[in-house]
């Protein structure tokens, strides 16, 4: 009995049902309908409670009737006790996770809802303890409309649902394996995870966040309380402990992909292998195939005959290029068919016994000019060597080398075809005195030449023939080398007979190991550089290395080093001492002691001042001047914009755009006579006192504050500023843009907003003062145009201007006055607020009509106002100013003098037959 009390009280301190257990071979006890969930018909008898704790599992109590939820008495409810639940139902909205991390909070919804006879089922068996509620429409009431008070506060007396929360019972600390239901196990653990609320049976949905601390199968109940009757929704879930990663155990939620260092890495998945490994196959089968192309490129190269030329397809050149570049006609020899496509070239002498042979025969071969080195021998074969030859040559690209074109392989005509440089040779331009070359010049060939000679042993081939003739200049003063490989091409050449003096020339280029050997050794990269220093002796002295009236030598003879003067002018070395101990060491005996063309290169890259060549150095001084005077002119051309832009806004504001623009392209400004306009005149109110005790800078300051403010607004409407002359401000509208009548609305909504920022403005140098102006308004014909030709200036003519400045001289402070035609137009148009102020003596103009503008009428929400058509606006101008004719005077003419006569004195006007105003 005591431990049944202490459940009783538990039950009621922890208001929370449990999680229940099925077990699906007990059947649901019967149950009275007609019992009373208090009353003792409605409880069950205890007797059978040994059975059910006698069973091996543990039981579910919604197993008993498949139901998720069963019903309770409120007090000492067991698994034996349930009751009907008489229409109420409970079921899951959300249901709580099969399986659920411990510590993780999650979210559960439930559904109460109740069928149309639960309420007097609820009233028969005394559900409800309220003695007032007698009734299924009171009960209804009580449990849809009655508001609950506070969880804490709520009780089967004030609330219908007065209690509703989430409990937990882990099935593994039940320790004679009894049910888990609304009521205290034997060991006593029940969790409670939700504070109780409490609600009206409308709510539908209870949502509940629960977090389950215990590892293992949990038993979870949504328990809620209706007056002596409480129900329990019952779900499970399985509660497991949070995976740690690096824990050294590979959990059941741990996977090798999640956790290797628990799981170890993942075995290579057939996707990844065929990831990996594809790529992998397209590569080297890419590799392979690329390495077979190129295999095949080569081959197909050396057996490609495309390089061969029909020397019958080179056309003659009947020009003979001095070596120079400048250009003489010679008339054609008559040859014989081998000779009759080329022209002899002279040479940059003048004596036509020169010992020296032309630079080179010339010829037009597509289109371009070539040069034609022709091979003379009896017979020619195309060995598989010349083809090697050949691709070889064919392959080679340096700006430094000429380009090899192709060649003729039939005897008599047996050729090679190269790129043609029109300035000549190097050794025709050093022995040219009329060309002045500096030492950046002559740096330039040294440098040009040590590239090329690079890149060919680059390349494994050796030039063999390298001397001041075989390097070219082209147009660019760039020194190409020429005459390089096809040795056999060319090993059956015979050559021309040379004289006694060529072939000591030519010994000269010979290294000293090379001398007294066959004249068909294969060359060497140590005799090219020893080659090198002979030409870079004759770019120094700028003569040939063996004079013509020299006694012949010795086979090994070597010309003198070059005496060299140090100085910063063009035409001494800047560094004598490199550039000598550079040829020595080119032409030392021994060729393992010369340097390699790499080496050469750097060396005088090193020792050249000059790091470009001297025409890129001039294209360079061009191009940064050219740069240069682009800046210049770009700045210029902004500054003129800009100065331009300042002409316009000064021209504009003196005149209109359009007549501005007219006079600027040199048509006539003719005057224009304007059908309909509105003219705008205003002042400001005591102006003279104010300039009388104020100095004329305070004046000035405070007009030029005013009139900015008052520019500004003119801005946002139709409207020309016409003139301002001392505190008289005019402004047109409809001129010189016609704009139908909308020039009344323009210049009317323009005054209101001059008349109200007049409220807020503060004169500078008297703050406390307020600024007062007048205004004036009319409507009606007028003729502008420009008058004068030093000072042009845009004026206006007519009686309407003469008309606006009575209106406005007539008005009152803070005031704007209409006359009647603007009137007119204004209530055709609508939208503004105007009243009569009466007839009106105006001198002049005699009696007229006039009206005070007060405002701006509010548009109704969700209309625009349309402008009237033009018949309306017409009518409406005819009708004002018959009604001003019918009430002016018969004096109907108005002032002569001019509209800045006008502005200036309004008041003395002596009434002639017409107004002005510019």
């Amino acid at each position: 009995m005591f431990q049944r009390g202490v459940k009783s009280v538990l039950a009621r301190v922890i208001p929370c049902p449990l999680m229940v257990f099925r077990c699906p071979s007990l059947p649901r006890p019967a149950t009275n309908p007609a019992a009373s969930p208090i009353g003792a018909q409605g409880q069950r008898s205890f007797r059978d409670a040994p059975a059910l704790i006698s069973m091996g599992c543990v039981l579910g109590w919604h197993d008993l009737d498949n139901t998720e939820f069963d019903c309770w008495p409120l007090d000492d409810p067991d698994e034996l006790n349930m009751i009907n639940c008489g229409g109420l139902e409970m079921a899951w909205v959300l249901r709580p996770p099969q399986r659920v991390m411990t510590g993780e909070e999650f979210d559960v919804i439930y559904s109460v809802t109740v069928k149309e006879h639960f309420y007097q089922w609820a009233v028969d068996h005394n559900v409800f303890t309220h003695s007032s509620i007698s009734s299924a429409a009171e009960a209804r009431h009580f449990c849809e409309e009655h508001e609950c008070p506070d969880w804490k506060d709520a009780n089967g007396e004030n609330c219908c649902i007065h209690h509703a929360n989430i409990h937990s019972c882990p099935m593994g600390f039940l320790v004679r394996e009894r049910i888990c239901g609304p009521w205290i196990p034997d060991d006593g653990r029940i969790f409670t995870h939700t504070i109780s609320t409490a609600g009206k049976m409308t709510q539908t949905n209870w949502t509940a966040k629960v977090v389950l601390t215990h590892v293992g199968v949990t038993s979870l109940i949504a328990h809620i309380r209706v007056g002596n009757m409480q129900v329990a929704l019952e779900s499970k879930s399985i509660a497991v402990s949070p995976t740690v990663c690096g824990d050294g155990v590979c959990d059941e939620d741990e996977l090798c992909s999640t956790c290797p260092a628990d799981c170890s890495d993942c075995p290579m998945s057939p996707s990844i292998k065929v990831a990996i490994g594809l790529p992998l196959t397209i590569v080297i089968i890419s590799f392979i195939l690329t390495a077979v192309w190129f295999h095949y490129q080569k081959q197909r190269l050396l057996w490609d005959e495309s390089w061969i030329i029909d020397y019958n397809q080179i056309k003659q050149d009947y020009v003979a290029r001095a070596t120079t570049g400048s250009m003489m006609s010679v008339p054609l020899a008559n040859s014989d068919s081998n000779a009759s496509c080329v022209t002899a070239v002279s040479s940059c002498t003048a004596n036509p016994n020169t010992r020296k042979s032309p630079y080179t025969h010339t010829g037009i071969y597509d289109g371009r000019t070539v040069a034609i080195k022709k091979i003379r021998t009896k017979s020619f074969s195309l060995s598989k060597c010349i083809r090697q030859e050949v691709k070889q040559v064919r392959e080679l690209d340096h700006p430094n080398l000429c380009k090899f074109y192709g060649g003729c392989v039939e005897v008599p005509n047996v050729a090679i075809v190269t790129e043609y440089c029109p300035k000549g040779s190097l050794n025709d331009v050093l022995l040219n005195e009329d060309i002045p070359l500096n030492w950046g010049f002559r740096f330039s060939f040294a440098t040009d030449i040590a590239r090329g000679m690079s890149y060919l042993h680059q390349q494994r081939i050796c030039h063999g023939r390298l001397k001041s003739r075989n390097c070219v200049i082209d147009d660019r003063w760039v020194c190409k080398i020429t005459d390089y490989g096809l040795w056999s091409y060319r090993r059956e050449d015979a050559g021309e007979p040379l004289s006694t003096y060529q072939q000591r020339l030519n010994e000269v280029y010979q290294a000293p190991e090379n001398l007294n050997t066959h004249s068909h050794t294969e060359p060497s990269l140590t005799a090219d550089v020893f080659s090198y220093s002979i030409i870079l002796l004759e770019i120094a002295t700028r003569s040939d290395p063996v004079p013509v009236d020299e006694s012949p030598q010795e086979s090994a003879w070597c010309p003198p080093l070059p005496e060299l003067i140090s100085g910063k002018t063009d035409s001494t070395c800047p560094c004598p001492v490199d550039y000598v101990e550079l040829i020595r060491r080119c032409r030392a005996h021994n060729p393992a002691q010369r340097p390699t063309f790499e080496q050469i290169r750097k060396f005088v890259h090193r020792i050249n001042p000059n790091k470009v060549s001297p025409v890129d150095m001039m294209m360079n001084l061009m191009e940064k001047y050219s740069k240069h005077l682009e800046v210049l002119v770009a700045e210029r051309t902004q500054d003129l914009m800009h100065e331009k832009q300042k002409t316009d806004r000064l021209l504009y504001s003196m005149l209109p755009r359009q007549v501005a623009d007219d006079l600027r392209q040199g048509k006539p400004a003719a005057a224009q006579s304007y059908v309909s306009a509105t003219v705008f005149f205003s002042d400001i109110v005591g102006f003279t006192q104010l300039s009388s005790s104020s100095t004329p800078y305070q004046v000035v300051d405070f007009l030029n504050k005013l009139y900015t403010t008052f520019d500004d607004i003119i801005d946002n409407y139709d409207v020309y500023k016409v003139e301002t002359i001392g505190d008289a401000y005019m402004v047109v509208s409809g001129v010189p843009l016609e704009n139908g009548i909308q020039h009344a609305s323009e210049i009317a909504s323009m005054a209101l907003d001059l008349v109200s920022v007049c409220k807020s403005f503060r004169i500078p140098h008297k703050p406390n003062s307020q600024l007062e102006i007048r205004a004036g308004i009319h409507s009606g014909p007028v003729v502008a145009g420009v008058v004068g030709t030093k000072m042009p200036r845009y004026c206006l003519f007519g009686d309407t201007v003469n008309t606006a400045s009575r209106m406005e001289s007539t008005s009152e402070a803070m005031k704007i006055q209409v006359s009647s035609t603007a009137y007119y137009l204004l209530e055709e148009i609508g939208g503004y607020l105007l009243h009569c102020r009466g007839v009106l003596q105006v001198k002049g103009k005699g009696d007229m009509v006039t009206y005070w503008l007060d405002g701006k009428l509010p548009l109704a929400p969700g209309k625009e106002r349309s402008p009237p058509s033009e018949q309306d606006w017409g009518a409406a101008f005819v009708s004002g100013n018959n009604n001003q004719n019918n009430n002016s005077s018969n004096n109907s003419s108005s002032s002569s003098s001019s509209s800045r006569s006008s502005l200036t004195s309004r008041h003395n006007s002596n009434g002639s037959s017409s107004a002005l105003l510019c």
